[in-house]
């Protein structure tokens, strides 16, 4: 049975930094492939640095990851 994840990764872009959120497969839960491209979001350098994020930013965030892990669990996909 494959599995599936998000994957949450920060690289350097220019002057910001790309918060990226990718989903993955598995088919044995050890090894994990990334499948495709969920979304992004452009992030100064200085909120990543300093933590400065809204309390909407966050909710905006984990609602995100939150919704993505969800639909995998509906379909039997978690």
């Amino acid at each position: 049975m494959n599995r599936r994840a998000v994957i949450i990764s920060l690289s350097e872009d220019g002057s910001n930094f790309r918060l990226s959120l990718d989903d993955a497969t598995s088919s044995d839960g050890k090894t994990w492939a990334l499948s495709e491209h969920y979304t992004h979001k452009q992030l100064a350098k200085t909120a990543i640095e300093k933590v400065e994020f809204s309390e909407k930013e966050l909710a905006d965030f984990g609602h995100a990851i939150l919704s993505r892990i969800h639909a995998f669990q509906v379909r039997g996909e978690s």
